[in-house]
């Protein structure tokens, strides 16, 4: 199994606690203090990111950090939305896969901005994903 494919099982691990456990955060708190405390709990990471010896690598760091504080923006703004949908009613079990279509916003611009093709086995997938939207919002 390819290293990458290790990080991704991981990575749906950890998002799917993730979910839980932001249910249970803002039937506690606000959903603007949970964005807060979301925010602290990822200092220790930023410690430990600044401490890589891959930190200053790239060739673009000007615009990549331009990037990076926009990835910041959208995603902190993502995130309060997230919780206040899950805040104003919505279940873990129906917020937390509907929010995760998101990447049907990075097809449709891959298409637009950057001229991508899908073929059909990807155009079946986008097709079926917006029919669980659908099916989601029910």
């Amino acid at each position: 199994m390819p290293k990458w494919f290790m990080y991704c099982l991981f990575s749906i691990l950890l998002f799917g606690a993730w979910g839980v456990v932001s249910k249970a955060t803002v039937d506690l708190v606000s959903p603007f203090l949970g964005q807060i405390l979301f925010t602290l709990g990822l200092l220790p990471l930023v410690v430990v990111a600044s401490l890589s010896k891959d930190l200053r690598s790239g060739n673009h760091k000007l615009r990549g950090a331009g990037y990076g504080f926009l990835t910041g923006i959208f995603g902190g703004i993502g995130n309060v939305a997230f919780f206040l949908a899950l805040s104003q009613g919505g279940k873990a079990s129906t917020v937390v896969p509907v929010t995760a279509m998101y990447p049907l916003v990075t097809v449709i611009t891959a298409l637009v901005l950057l001229k991508e093709k899908l073929n059909r086995v990807q155009l079946a997938g986008v097709g079926l994903a917006i029919s669980a939207l659908i099916l989601f919002g029910l």
